[in-house]
């Protein structure tokens, strides 16, 4: 697997969209700062990690099966958490 360069936040951000399931998050609620926001989620997107949904008033966000793979690793040790 492709070893991606993952921030403790970026691993945070996969542990809740995990813990949230099939509903995702609102993404303002994962990364409240809209400037930052745009940025990281789309690094999270471009590496395949989260799907983004566009929604009327905002964006929810969802892990990908690829997303839940890497978490997968990090939970059983095969992975060290990123500094």
């Amino acid at each position: 697997m492709q070893t991606h360069k993952l921030l403790n936040a970026h691993i945070r951000i996969l542990r809740k969209l995990e813990k949230a399931g099939e509903d995702g998050v609102v993404a303002s609620e994962l990364v409240p700062e809209r400037s930052y926001r745009e940025f990281v989620l789309r690094y999270l997107c471009v590496h395949g990690l989260i799907e983004r949904q566009k929604r009327f008033r905002g964006e929810r966000v969802f892990i990908t099966e690829k997303g839940l793979s890497l978490i997968y690793k990090f939970n059983n040790g095969h992975e060290e958490l990123p500094d």
